[in-house]
């Protein structure tokens, strides 16, 4: 009787394995460039350097508070479940993908499907994704995500804001992402390296636009990010995108009352509005 309750004792003390106890939190990747196993997209062999660049300087120890890495599924079986909620769909299975997670960026072609984001994945499962994953099927934070970040096209466009993208968070913090097009290339690689290590000592929010702004990429169109946010209220709300940082994270919002976003005002993409003409 007693080795029972000693072997007992040990499993709640390592259960108890937290940020306050030493450990660190986590990250993941999950993206696409190669389209050949089923799913239709045109191949971009930069974009998962992009990724890395992200995912490398995060878990970078250098940093106080750097991230461990936990996983990077680049191609492979990238489908649909991966980010999906069985709260959602019974075919969901993020709890035992990217919801694990304390930060994560997801890499993919994206469009806009019924004013809300759809990312185009690699592997047609069965279920009704059908080669997409599609935000209204998505709720993050149950498990344990706090930190989206989603390299993607229209993934934040601003008529998403105000009756779409609330309703993923359940427990997630913020998601940050572009109004319209966004791109990729060589020149870029550092952007995500440089949000990354900013994300240290700014918050999130400001780390991403200035980063990842990048006016007059297409010749006249702009590369236009977004930092989303929500809280129980207003005060709530705006204290998450003006304090947290990769190391500094609050306790999870307690109810979603509210949302917030900060953008670069006036800024003009390819395939959307200049931002803030779309707000409901």
């Amino acid at each position: 009787m007693r080795e029972r309750k000693i072997i007992l004792l040990i499993i709640i003390v390592i259960s108890l394995c937290t940020v306050a106890f030493g450990c660190k939190r986590k990250a993941r990747l999950y993206g696409v460039t190669t389209w050949n196993a089923g799913c239709a997209g045109a191949n971009l062999s930069l974009w998962d350097d992009m990724g890395l660049a992200w995912y490398n300087e995060v878990t970078n120890t250098a940093h106080s508070g750097a991230y461990a890495q936990d996983g990077q599924t680049i191609d492979g079986n990238i489908v649909d479940s991966l980010f999906t909620d069985t709260n959602a769909v019974n075919w969901g299975n993020d709890h035992n993908n990217i919801d694990i997670a304390d930060a994560a960026l997801i890499f993919m072609h994206g469009s806009e499907s019924n004013d809300r984001w759809q990312g185009s994945v690699r592997v047609d499962e069965a279920g009704a994704g059908d080669c997409q994953t599609w935000q209204g099927d998505m709720r993050f934070g149950n498990t344990n995500l706090k930190f989206l970040h989603i390299s993607s096209c229209n993934s934040m466009d601003d008529n998403q804001w105000a009756d779409r993208w609330w309703e993923s968070f359940s427990g997630l913090h913020q998601v940050n992402g572009f109004h319209g097009f966004m791109w990729i290339g060589s020149d870029l690689i550092s952007d995500y390296e440089d949000f990354a290590s900013d994300a240290f000592t700014a918050t999130i929010a400001d780390a991403w636009l200035d980063n990842m702004y990048r006016p007059d990429i297409s010749g006249t169109d702009d590369q236009c990010p977004v930092a989303y946010a929500v809280g129980a209220n207003s005060d709530d709300t705006w204290n998450r995108i003006g304090t947290e940082r990769y190391n500094n994270v609050l306790s999870n919002p307690t109810s979603v009352g509210y949302w917030g976003t900060v953008y670069l005002e006036n800024c003009d993409p390819a395939n959307e509005d200049t931002i803030g003409t779309g707000i409901d």
